[in-house]
């Protein structure tokens, strides 16, 4: 039922209390009152929850607030979900556990992942392959669809298509256009928002999902911007492909990474007809700390490119190029606390949640969505949004899996930092290389005498084994894991190990 601005408060009050909804109202002090403002009472048009993103986390919210029958509207600046990312991602397994709308998801673009590849170069300037791993998922993994795969690649533009049409679905209202350039206020909470043009939402509750320069933190004084140590700019060549091509050739090894002295690594993520090769984000970002030296993305991208394993399968799916594309990714060591305020929530990028090795980003930003649309929907049961109130978006996080992907997870890091110095990183490969050989691949000479070799070999690779032990043990006893004293110590010996080598020591 709608009334027109020139009906009184009064008589649209007195017909609408015949269609009170217990789940929209509530009766304080004898009055009973609405928990969105009424169009055509105030001039502005309420709802329970404004969502601004129509990302993975923005959809979630919106989807979950909706089924919880709560009034929701998304705004995206956009003309539709992912306009602005051409890319695609790997979602993994976890999403499957987690989330059973995706059960069954079928998109044009996706390529189940049951291996990954791992390919180790020599030095520039040949970047031939020395050493190569693939592995199928463990069987230790603690849920079903973590020992089936690794993950599924799709487009961006597919799956948030895909979830904003969930949240439509739903009974969430979602405007494309839509730029918001302002916040509302009531006292000290958020209470709805401005959009440029002039119109203004009211809710008393705001989920930020608008990314990793959102608009949403920065007008809510949480944040101006990123400082540069938590932010990441990664690019990628964008290719197409042959269907039949793919399925022959990488089947499902969807997701591949390249290494080499000194250049980290960079990736290789294929789809059902397309190929984008990605980097060097994260790591090359530590070994840029690590060295104290600009990385120049494009560069080191193009060198990844040139290498003569990555032309070989380039050619061998009848690659194409057709975009480069950079983006900018939140990476933090921690998670962050400037996740909250009066009638306010940030989820996904805009809160800092990608994990702190990787960079996955995806899955953080639908879990995250999933609470702030719970948290929204308590505190307006309880009538109560303020900073305080709100606050339990953020104790929820911290006790979520979100979170712990922050255990050990800066920690592993390091990893990346020994693979920057092209010296460990040549021994490392090599050390592999002739572990591997004599061991189990040793036809050239007596078996007996190769397998002799793997303690000699592991002897001379010491430093570089304790480099290794230095990065693991701590990170196993950060998770809570037991260890024997031996391995306890010789993790503790790792570590002053590093810092001998110019690293900072681990506490």
């Amino acid at each position: 039922m709608r009334y027109g601005r020139k009906a009184s408060a009064r008589a649209a009050v007195k017909a609408l209390r015949a269609f009170v909804d217990g789940n929209k109202w509530r009766q304080r002090k004898g009055r009973y009152v609405p928990l969105h403002y009424i169009h055509g009472i105030t001039g502005v048009r309420g709802y329970d929850v404004i969502v601004v993103g129509a990302g993975p986390g923005g959809s979630t919210a919106a989807l979950t607030a909706a089924e919880a029958g709560m009034k929701v509207l998304v705004l995206e600046r956009s003309r539709y979900p992912a306009e602005k990312n051409a890319g695609g991602f790997a979602l993994s397994s976890k999403a499957w556990r987690d989330f059973p709308f995706i059960t069954g998801l079928e998109l044009p673009s996706m390529r189940k992942g049951t291996q990954c590849v791992a390919h180790f170069l020599s030095p520039p300037p040949e970047m031939e392959e020395r050493f190569c791993i693939a592995s199928g998922p463990s069987g230790r993994m603690s849920y079903p669809e973590a020992r089936e795969f690794f993950t599924v690649t799709m487009l961006r533009r597919e799956f948030d298509r895909f979830l904003a049409d969930k949240a439509e679905e739903a009974g969430a209202e979602v405007k494309f256009t839509s730029l918001v350039t302002g916040l509302a206020k009531d006292a000290d909470n958020i209470a709805g928002v401005l959009l440029e043009g002039g119109d203004e939402y009211r809710a008393p509750v705001v989920i930020g999902a608008d990314g990793v320069m959102s608009q949403t933190a920065r007008l809510a004084g949480l944040r101006d911007k990123w400082r540069p140590d938590e932010v990441i700019s990664a690019c990628a060549v964008d290719y197409s492909a042959s269907r039949e091509r793919l399925d022959d050739v990488v089947h499902e090894a969807n997701f591949q990474a390249y290494f080499g002295p000194g250049m980290g690594g960079n990736y290789l993520m294929c789809y059902a007809d397309c190929v984008h090769i990605g980097g060097p984000g994260v790591t090359n970002s530590l070994i840029s700390r690590v060295s104290r030296t600009r990385i120049k993305p494009a560069r080191e991208l193009l060198e990844t490119i040139q290498a003569p394993p990555v032309q070989r399968l380039l050619r061998a799916v009848d690659a194409v190029p057709r975009e480069f594309h950079v983006h900018c990714v939140p990476w933090k060591d921690s998670m962050s606390d400037d996740v909250c305020a009066g009638g306010l929530m940030l989820v996904g990028d805009a809160a800092g949640l990608p994990e702190p090795l990787w960079a996955e980003g995806v899955w953080q930003a639908m879990y995250s969505g999933r609470l702030a649309a719970q948290v929204a929907r308590e505190a307006i049961g309880e009538d109560d949004v303020s900073a305080a109130s709100l606050a339990r978006y953020l104790d929820r996080l911290r006790e979520s899996p979100v979170a712990r992907e922050f255990v050990g997870g800066a920690q592993l890091r390091r990893l990346f930092e020994v693979l920057g110095d092209p010296r460990a990183a040549g021994e490392m490969t090599e050390m592999m290389v002739d572990l591997t050989v004599n061991m189990f691949m040793s036809g050239q000479e007596p078996k007996a005498q190769t397998v002799a070799r793997a303690v000699p070999i592991l002897m001379e690779n010491l430093p570089v084994l304790m480099k290794l032990l230095g990065i693991y043990v701590p990170m196993i006893q950060e998770a809570g894991g037991e260890l024997p004293p031996q391995l306890a110590a010789l993790g503790g010996m790792g570590a002053l190990f590093g810092a001998a080598g110019g690293e900072e020591p681990q506490r």
